[in-house]
């Protein structure tokens, strides 16, 4: 049966915000006009120009597939993005299941996210001149409509600070953006919420990159392993030798795309068996500096945004009310 919930009252999270803003919403009304305009065509033969038409099988197939999608009510009009979400949405809650969603990429996010924020701290003391002290949030505030916890704030106070900030660490080097790249849909969302609920006219998100965790490098490296079939053992000594050169070789590969600080990473794992070594590495500028390892987009707080939105919860709320009816 499930929990009882007041969906004319539910908040969606910042995170969540974005699915609810995908597609168009088709106004019934478009139908509508195109229905009496046909309807006129059939009666008079006569179309909007005035000129003498023929009312044709096509015609008529056409004025009925408009009429049966003007009937439809308006859930069933909603952006596919859009319901998935919210049926999404509506079993979590009412069933009190979490759905979430994790992969490689969200758990270097949530392993590093305090090495992203030390980064980020250290970049814009040393890079911009800003000295900062940030502490990561913890506090979630909610208004009529909607709730977000953000990362960081100028004040460390997300009810009552000047601007924010949200830092995402990035893969690795190809998956790290540009200067000049416009900022992910999903995160401009996320920050027209956090400015919304704290009242704020600014939030940057801010990519670093951060060296991968030790977990995180050993298990891409343990994909090779099995890929060269080193967990067979029915080979020659020198096949076995030559897969064992073809596989350091692989993991030296690995660590040149994860890591970006080799220092740091040997002082934070010390006990992990790097292939490549340190003279190698600086001798062939494989650290990355400072400010190629942050790239800020900053949000500005756009209202229509902010009001299409509501608007959006509003129908969502409707259907999730629709849900539980039937």
């Amino acid at each position: 049966m499930g929990r009882t919930i007041n969906w004319k009252e539910y908040k969606f999270r910042a995170s969540q915000c974005h699915k609810l803003l995908t597609g168009d919403i088709v106004d019934a009304s478009i139908y509508n006009d195109q229905i009496n305009e046909l309807e006129n065509e059939r009666d008079t033969l006569t179309n909007s120009n005035g000129n003498k038409v023929k009312w044709t099988t096509n015609k008529e197939e056409k004025l009925k597939k408009l009429k049966e999608l003007a009937s439809k009510p308006l859930f069933e009009r909603l952006p596919k993005t859009m319901t998935t979400e919210l049926r999404k949405i509506h079993r979590a809650e009412k069933h009190n299941r979490n759905f979430s969603f994790t992969n490689k990429y969200v758990q270097k996010g949530i392993q590093q996210e305090e090495e992203a924020i030390t980064i980020y701290q250290y970049y814009r003391n040393k890079v911009l001149g800003i000295r900062t002290f940030f502490i990561n949030n913890k506090e979630r505030l909610q208004n009529e409509f909607v709730s977000g916890e953000a990362d960081l704030t100028d004040t460390n106070d997300f009810e009552k600070c000047n601007e924010g900030f949200d830092t995402k660490c990035s893969w690795e080097l190809e998956t790290f953006p540009y200067k000049e790249d416009v900022l992910d849909s999903q995160y401009e969302i996320q920050n027209q919420v956090y400015m919304w609920l704290s009242n704020t006219e600014k939030w940057t998100t801010a990519y670093v990159l951060v060296n991968t965790t030790e977990d995180l490098l050993h298990k891409e490296k343990m994909k090779w392993y099995y890929a060269l079939g080193l967990h067979h053992s029915n080979r020659t000594d020198k096949e076995q030798e030559e897969l064992e050169v073809s596989y350091d070789e692989k993991c030296k590969e690995l660590e040149i795309r994860f890591i970006f600080d080799y220092d740091k990473f040997v002082e934070r794992n010390p006990m992990h068996n790097l292939i490549i070594t340190r003279e190698e590495w600086f001798e062939n500028g494989y650290n990355l500096d400072l400010e190629e390892r942050v790239v800020e987009k900053i949000s500005l707080r756009n209202n229509d945004i902010i009001s299409k939105l509501k608007n959006r919860i509003e129908i969502s709320r409707k259907y999730l009310e629709y849900l539980d009816k039937n």
